[in-house]
């Protein structure tokens, strides 16, 4: 079995919503490891945790950072929160991923097989909206072709069916994964409200990109974590099979929502990873404690 944890962004201290997350995470492996030693002829299992360490948020600490390298500050925070993990006694995993390390190899294949297989799109601009018209702004998922040609099999937002109905306002804040003026264009472009993007085409002299048969770019946050998941599986096809999926509550949508139908899609069954845990949220005056809303503790602070 491999159990697989979202892991943090990593352009800010961990804080202690973090340290909820794994510790509870920490208990359920020390009680799954304990029960798979008393089996007789069992595999261990094995416990992966994912790192982001390219986002939007780590572009824009290293811009505020004087400039800096985007890849160096996610390593000085990933640095620190091993430390804080090491701190909260909880075990590392068996196995960490990194999304630099997998956007050629795995990442851009993954998407060229969803566009293949009809369930991508290049998001074409026009001409009107400031750029060369017939340009391609990214690649989105499909929604309408992925409920179509899987729908005998399953449905997009099974995981999550009240937060997947929200309103078309909604699903745009949560699905675009972009902002200001782009969030408005791909938004008015895409063919479903639900499509979310894959690859995110480099915009001015943004220091972190790849090349692709899109343009220069980097990926959209969805589509990091199914896409790693196949590289493991790859890689352990023989002995072990994903069977867990953990995260914050905060995940559950639009997250392993989309982890769910992109990889669906690529692999064509109607059933991924079939077990998911969600760990809730720690409040700090009424409000979820998070990075984005700066109204956290530290691990290190509080330790």
């Amino acid at each position: 079995m491999i159990w697989y944890t979202c892991g943090p962004t990593v352009y800010a201290p961990s804080h202690l919503g973090h340290a909820r997350t794994y510790v509870c995470l920490d208990i359920l492996r020390r009680i799954m490891m304990a029960s798979s030693s008393r089996q007789a002829n069992s595999t261990a299992p094995l416990f992966v945790l994912n790192i982001t360490d390219v986002d939007d948020k780590i572009l824009a600490a290293a811009a505020a950072d004087g400039g800096s390298d985007p890849v160096r500050l996610a390593r000085k925070y990933e640095r620190e929160f091993w430390r804080d993990l090491d701190a909260l006694n909880c075990l590392r995993p068996n196995i960490v991923t990194r999304v630099t390390e997998h956007v050629d190899s795995h990442i851009v294949p993954f998407i060229q097989r969803l566009v293949e297989k009809g369930m991508a799109y290049g998001l074409v601009v026009k001409e009107e909206e400031g750029q060369n018209g017939g340009d391609v702004d990214g690649v989105y998922f499909d929604v309408l072709a992925y409920n179509e040609r899987m729908g005998h099999l399953t449905k997009y937002g099974k995981l999550a069916p009240p937060a997947a109905a929200h309103g078309i306002e909604d699903i745009l804040r949560n699905n675009n994964n972009a902002s200001g003026n782009d969030h408005e264009r791909s938004a008015r472009q895409k063919r479903d409200p639900r499509d979310f993007v894959l690859w995110k085409k480099r915009k001015g002299q943004e220091a972190l990109h790849w090349s692709s048969p899109w343009g220069d770019g980097r990926p959209g946050w969805h589509i990091e974590c199914s896409a790693m998941i196949e590289a493991i599986s790859e890689r352990f096809e023989d002995s072990h099979q994903f069977l867990v999926h953990a995260g914050g509550i905060d995940l559950k949508f639009p997250h392993h929502t989309n982890e769910i139908a992109q990889s669906e899609a690529y692999s064509g069954r109607g059933e991924w990873i079939p077990h998911w845990v969600h760990t809730g949220h720690l409040h700090i005056d009424g409000l979820k404690m998070s990075k984005s809303l700066k109204n956290f503790v530290s691990i290190e602070d509080f330790l």
